[in-house]
């Protein structure tokens, strides 16, 4: 395993400029690699795309749609009864009623059960999008490598380990969560 330093930019001549500071450094350039990460859900890690099969927002819309089907349904049908009764006097009207009811009862149950759980759905946007500037280092350069970054403002600084092949990070994963990094160097 390598050892990686990596920090988010906006843009691409951002993440350029703290290259060159790098190579002036002594960094050779299959040491440092740039590239774009997608806002969430744009990984494409299905053949369909998005990064997930589901939602995690959207899972207890099922339970809340169905309890919203049961209290519009019986909601809807006593509405619908009490019209056939004593107004119109047409036989599909308590049908028709109950049927409008559980409809917007499950829209209804469905959407308050998602709004709960949106902020704890938001887990899975873990790593915010930009231009990831990731740079090999080792012990005696990695200090060096964090300060270039955190002096020209990346944001998500990072110190991990990972695949280093070819000049890039091999085994970079946008769904996992920044691994921020733990001590903090003296700005040169």
């Amino acid at each position: 395993m390598a050892t990686i330093v990596a920090g988010r930019f906006d843009t691409f001549d951002q993440a350029g400029e703290v290259a060159r500071r790098l190579y002036a450094r002594h960094f050779s350039a299959s040491d440092v690699s740039i590239f774009f990460l997608n806002p969430a859900g744009q990984h494409a890690r299905f053949p369909i795309g998005g990064d997930m099969h589901a939602d995690p927002g959207a899972r207890p819309g099922g339970i809340g749609a169905l309890l919203g089907l049961v209290g519009g349904l019986i909601v809807g049908g006593g509405i619908g009864v009490t019209i056939h009764r004593f107004g119109v006097q047409w036989w599909p009207i308590p049908l028709i009623g109950a049927l409008v009811g559980a409809y917007v009862g499950a829209l209804a149950g469905a959407l308050s059960r998602m709004r709960q759980r949106r902020a704890q759905a938001q887990a899975y946007d873990a790593r915010d999008a930009g231009v990831i500037l990731a740079a090999h280092v080792s012990e005696q350069t990695a200090d060096s490598a964090m300060t270039v970054l955190r002096n020209a403002g990346a944001e998500d600084i990072q110190h991990t380990e990972g695949v280093w092949e070819g000049g890039e990070w091999r085994d970079f994963s946008p769904l996992a969560p920044t691994q921020p990094a733990t001590h903090q160097e003296p700005d040169l």
